[in-house]
């Protein structure tokens, strides 16, 4: 990855307008897409496919989790 900023404008504003900033909605969300994959037909996607897609978005998924412990953790504080 390189050393440059990235903007995240984009991912917030899907979080603000498709989630009302909620963090807990989007995990939700997630958790719910990937028990979905499991009833997609099996041929739809080769094995592979379906555990590299799984695995994407369980990384996503930990990583969304992570940043909602950390600000409620932070909240708590306050």
């Amino acid at each position: 990855m390189s050393s440059q900023k990235l903007d995240l404008s984009p991912l917030l504003a899907y979080l603000v307008d498709c989630h009302e900033g909620d963090l807990l909605s989007l995990i939700q969300s997630l958790s719910k897409t990937i028990f979905m994959l499991h009833f997609v037909p099996m041929d739809t996607f080769s094995d592979l496919e379906r555990q590299n897609v799984c695995h994407v978005l369980m990384e996503l998924k930990e990583a969304v989790t992570k940043v909602y412990l950390t600000s409620e953790k932070g909240n708590q504080g306050a």
